[in-house]
């Protein structure tokens, strides 16, 4: 079902996010009662009006357009640094190219904020955005859909061309993947197969004449979205840039540090780390497996980190631009 305009989901939405903004700058008192205010009308109000419905809320600087339940207006209004280690990222791979236009695959790229992000920093960039859910999908288009250089592909990506995936709907517009047995794909509408990054970005990587950066969101399929995309790495070496969520790979049956010893094959060698809140954690080169087990303990057992987002590059030089954009921006 597409999800169309509301005028009475646009004013809730607005008057939520207003009590948040206004009880955000009161003394202690008024925020603490703004606070339990915002979460009854989150909770209670907001479900009820917004089934079906998209809002538009301003972010990066513009109005962009998405599901009414989708949680990143709240995200960036308490922790503003989130995606900005990614925009930052498209920067300093610029300082360090000698090509005019940058080229970014965007796997997962939801409603297209990454986009947005990186726009705010970075011009003269051209995108392919790939999203697995239809709706979100269209959406993504929708908010871009005055900018001739982001080019929209709806499709699941996964190492494991042909084999069936469907969404699971995590009841705030952020679906995550999962394998599906065989014979059942007719049975669910949110569901197809899965086909490699090679297969759907060739066209475009030849078209542009190389990549400049990948960045994946896919919920735990990270590395699967990688490894999919070996061809195209292997060729263009561009910077990558994924979230690194170890309680989810253990889940998958994946070791935490499996990705990174593929990337290291493929030689990537360095590596900065971002808390999931955007916040700059830690700059390594050559990282082994002890150094990364206590990594993914710290991610495990603290409940406000989960997981890291990290920035891969062959080049040492861009990750260190990219640490002292961090710490200065």
């Amino acid at each position: 079902m597409q999800r169309t305009p509301s005028r009475l989901t646009q004013f809730t939405f607005d008057a939520i996010d207003s009590l948040r903004h206004t009880t955000s700058h009161s003394n202690t008192v008024v925020r603490v009662f703004g606070r339990v205010l915002h979460r009854v009308a989150t909770r209670l109000v907001m479900p009820r009006v917004s089934a079906n419905h998209t809002v538009d809320a301003q972010m990066y600087g513009r109005s962009m357009r998405m599901p009414a339940e989708h949680p990143l207006p709240n995200v960036l209004h308490y922790f503003p640094q989130y995606n900005r280690p990614l925009a930052l990222a498209a920067s300093a791979i610029k300082s360090h190219s000698s090509d005019e236009n940058l080229t970014v695959i965007d796997v997962g790229a939801n409603i297209g904020e990454t986009v947005a992000a990186i726009e705010q920093f970075t011009q003269n960039v051209s995108y392919l955005c790939i999203e697995a859910d239809q709706e979100i999908a269209r959406l993504c288009s929708f908010n871009h859909q005055g900018n001739p250089r982001v080019q929209t592909e709806q499709c699941f990506i996964g190492e494991q061309e042909g084999a069936l995936a469907q969404l699971q709907d995590d009841g705030r517009a952020n679906p995550s993947t999962k394998m599906m047995e065989q014979g059942s794909l007719e049975e669910n509408g949110r569901c197809g197969r899965l086909v490699r990054l090679d297969t759907v970005a060739t066209s475009f990587a030849e078209l542009h004449k190389g990549i400049h950066l990948i960045k994946v969101d896919t919920e735990g399929y990270d590395f699967s979205v990688l490894r999919s995309g070996a061809a195209l790495i292997s060729r263009y070496k561009p910077a990558l840039y994924f979230e690194w969520f170890p309680d989810l790979l253990i889940g998958l049956h994946e070791q935490v540090w499996d990705g990174f010893d593929y990337l290291e094959s493929l030689g990537y060698h360095h590596f900065v780390f971002f808390a999931s809140q955007g916040d700059y954690y830690c700059h390594l080169s050559r990282p082994d497996h002890f150094t990364l087990r206590s990594l993914a303990s710290a991610a495990s057992q603290n409940k406000t980190l989960l997981y890291f987002d990290v920035f891969a590059s062959i080049d040492e030089a861009v990750c260190k631009s990219l640490v002292e954009l961090t710490l200065t921006r």
